[in-house]
């Protein structure tokens, strides 16, 4: 049977297992508080913010520069050595520069730009399915443990029982001192271990915490449904290589630094520009009474012949980061491969745990009920029902664990598909638009 349908049919049965805890709100409201307070997200949009300027920047080279001078003071002027002027000095110049020809570096770096903001807000979606996948699992972990701790409880007070059964029994001289000592031991070593699950609670607890940003209030129950995942291992792999955020992060960095290569070799090529000035002067001549206006508008060419070979430089530099940027993504395909048949088969592997751990405790139930009646015979020890007891409330607890463990599983498998996002997992919560932003300063000419 194909992995998500067992999924849905082993749903209905977790509550009746996993005991109930605090917590603030359903597992839908804990994952759009992650998704709002985490702070890792918080930095990780304004790291985005920052590179959405690298567009608006590259896109300045396209605009004219305009430049105003002014200059006011004193001046002595003499002419073929005749006796010196003094007089007052102004110059008032506007500059105008229009490129038309950058070697073709301005696009380049515009389409670098655009490359990188699409690999930040692949990366802003990594970071986000990554926090809601760390979410999902601190809840369970939550879950999980609240539920080991009810059984370990449960144990103790069975055991408990026990011990009084026991001791009653040696009161009549029906059993021996040593089945009292091993009741007692029993006993302690149960009480340990609800010590022991106590503290891995409270842990797990502050990791919630840490996690979603909030502490657990109210009612803890497991998730309603579970994501939809594909019918097979391959076409979960067909889907992670076009959906993967990761993977589509490094592909876009890898055209990024192809982009750059064509920036750099730019510099080699000749620059054209559309100049115009004008220039107002007064107070000049040899008897510094003049005025002097001159207006200019024409083409300036610059045609660069050496330049000291650091540009060279920089070009082979840009083509080496551009090998190393297209073998990154190379491998960012492989492990992407590797993630998502990993937690297939770690999906398939708890699924199946949970078949065999429920036939362990029907076995083991069957068990302790047929120990305890062929002890009321004679036939069974203390010690006997004693072991009946640990091998049932070790199988309850190893389904538990099996229980968290597919829930997760579940969700690892969505994760390495792309498919934890707000809206993918219906959460209640306004989604964080990275190209809205993109939009609004990409063509910004003033203003911060």
């Amino acid at each position: 049977m194909h992995p998500f349908r067992l999924i849905c049919a082993f749903v209905a049965a977790v509550p009746c297992v996993l005991a109930p805890m605090a917590h603030a709100g359903s597992f839908e409201d804990a994952l759009a508080a992650a998704y709002t307070n985490n702070p890792r997200i918080k930095i990780e949009r304004q790291r985005l913010e920052a590179t959405d300027e690298g567009v608006a920047q590259a896109v300045s080279g396209f605009r004219p520069t305009v430049t105003a001078n002014y200059n006011n003071g004193g001046q002595r002027t003499s002419f073929n050595g005749a006796a010196s002027v003094r007089g007052n000095s102004e110059i008032k110049q506007l500059r105008l520069e229009q490129p038309l020809f950058r070697g073709g570096g301005t696009w380049s770096s515009y389409q670098s730009a655009l490359q990188r903001v699409k690999a930040g807000q692949y990366d802003l979606s990594a970071l986000e399915q990554r926090v809601l996948l760390d979410s999902i699992t601190a809840y369970m972990s939550v879950v999980e443990l609240s539920a080991i701790l009810d059984l370990s409880r449960q144990n103790e007070v069975v055991l408990g029982e026990q011990l009084k059964a026991a001791t009653t029994r040696f009161s009549v001289g029906e059993v021996t001192r040593t089945d009292v000592a091993q009741a007692q031991a029993r006993l302690s070593g149960a009480k340990s271990s609800v010590i022991t699950a106590e503290g891995n609670l409270l842990s797990a607890i502050a990791t919630y915490e840490r996690t979603i940003g909030v502490r657990p209030e109210g009612t803890l129950t497991v998730p309603d449904s579970l994501p939809e995942l594909p019918e097979s291992l391959d076409l979960a792999l067909e889907r992670a290589r076009s959906a993967n955020p990761q993977l589509l992060s490094a592909l876009h960095a890898a055209k990024a630094s192809t982009y750059d290569v064509d920036t750099n070799q730019a510099v080699l090529l000749p620059r054209v520009n559309l100049v115009g000035s004008l220039s107002r002067q007064t107070g000049t001549g040899a008897a510094g009474t003049s005025d002097f206006d001159q207006d200019r508008f024409g083409v300036e060419v610059a045609i660069p012949l050496y330049q000291a070979g650091a540009e060279w430089s920089r070009v082979r530099e840009a083509q080496a980061a551009a090998r190393q940027r297209s073998h990154e993504s190379i491998d960012q395909r492989l492990s992407v491969d590797e993630a998502v048949t990993q937690s297939w088969e770690q999906l398939e592997s708890a699924i199946a745990n949970i078949t065999t751990r429920n036939d362990q405790i029907q076995a083991a139930s069957l068990a302790l009920e047929g120990v305890k009646q062929e002890q009321q015979f004679g036939a069974r020890t203390v010690l006997d029902v004693l072991d009946a007891e640990q091998e049932l409330f070790s199988a309850r607890t190893n389904l538990v664990r099996a229980q968290r463990d597919r829930i997760v599983a579940a969700y690892n498998v969505a994760f390495t598909l792309g498919q934890l996002t707000p809206s993918q997992l219906g959460l209640k919560v306004a989604a964080y638009d990275p190209q809205a932003h993109a939009d609004d300063v990409r063509w910004q000419p003033l203003g911060f």
